[in-house]
């Protein structure tokens, strides 16, 4: 970690994290207009949710009472919004921690539903941000292409995310007393890659206290199975499998095979993507703009309602070098203003 990074001090890993990549490259980071670099808000993430939670309702009450025939059609639709609550969750990992009551609600409506803590997100997707491509990279994945067999097998393994979180609050709230299982706490469920002891890692005790928070809707969760298994199944169990999916299809389009070595403007031009910017794809697969993922990488505390505007301007600024965004049934489109 840079001087400059490690005097942001460890309260607020999101700021040294911008600091650290902008020191990397700070003259091309810095040219980007501060207006497109508002950070995010809760209140406005919280709006966010809310409309989420209504279509999650909405759909619910088609399950209930619409025609069987339609019931794809609900799951899907769920699938995607618990995929948005994933982006919500995000976007609240990259925001200064914060214990006030607007991001506890927040973390309730955005990460409970898909069994995460803020505090285990900011664990994993920080340390991804920080190492991208590298062999410390807690997303890191192997070269995929020409291997549409092991492509498959990756996308499909997505489809266990939120039963695997589920599995991690479990052994985090044992952890938290239980020294002995902090190791596989970590490195197998919180994706550290760092090779270091963890066993009295304060970020890992704090992952792991925080993960008690989900035993409540776990709790929850088992009530409404005892009182209609069909309910838990239908509602709940496959559109959690849907939206391990999106998000899987999500995970494997943003970043390429490439391997980085450094933290410079030009290697996350060369390894991360944009995608699913059509309104399909937003609505699937990338919700929320998340699929602005290059201006993201380089910009990580900027809101995501700020993105579109921002990979405009450096696909303006920088047409040459900006790399063009990937459609969600496969391949590159031409770079277009406003995408």
């Amino acid at each position: 970690m840079t001087e400059a990074a490690a005097a942001a001090g460890p309260q607020d890993p999101t700021r040294a994290l911008e600091l650290e990549l902008a020191e990397a490259d700070p003259v091309a980071r810095r040219s980007a207009p501060t207006a497109l670099l508002a950070p995010a808000s809760l209140r406005k993430n919280l709006l966010d949710a809310a409309g989420v939670w209504a279509v999650i309702l909405g759909c619910w009450l088609g399950m209930a009472l619409g025609p069987a025939p339609l019931y794809p059609l609900w799951a899907l639709l769920i699938g995607g919004r618990l995929n948005a609550l994933g982006v919500i969750l995000h976007e609240l990992c990259h925001m200064p921690p914060q214990r006030s009551a607007e991001a506890r609600l927040l973390e309730v409506l955005a990460g409970w539903p898909i069994m995460s803590t803020v505090d285990a997100m900011r664990y994993h997707h920080l340390r991804h941000h920080r190492d991208s491509g590298m062999p410390t990279d807690p997303y890191l994945k192997p070269p995929l292409v020409g291997r549409p067999l092991l492509r498959l097998f990756y996308w499909q393994r997505t489809g266990l995310l939120i039963f695997v979180w589920t599995l991690r609050a479990l052994v985090g709230s044992l952890a938290a007393t239980l020294p002995s299982l902090r190791g596989f706490y970590a490195r197998g469920l919180l994706q550290d890659r760092s090779g270091a002891p963890l066993t009295d890692h304060p970020e890992v005790i704090r992952c792991a206290v925080a993960e008690r928070r989900l035993l409540l809707p776990l709790a929850l969760l088992a009530l409404v199975g005892l009182a209609s298994p069909g309910a838990l199944v239908y509602g709940v169990v496959i559109p959690a499998w849907v939206a391990g999916l999106l998000c899987g299809w999500r995970l494997l389009e943003e970043h390429s095979d490439a391997r980085a070595t450094d933290r410079r403007v030009e290697t996350i031009l060369r390894t991360t993507r944009d995608h699913n910017l059509d309104p399909l794809g937003q609505l699937l697969f990338a919700p929320l703009n998340v699929g602005y993922h290059v201006v993201h990488h380089l910009h990580p505390q900027a809101a995501k309602e700020g993105l579109p505007a921002l990979a405009a301007w450096y696909r303006a600024a920088h047409p040459a070098a900006y790399p063009r965004p990937r459609r969600w049934w496969g391949g590159d489109e031409a770079a277009r203003d406003g995408v």
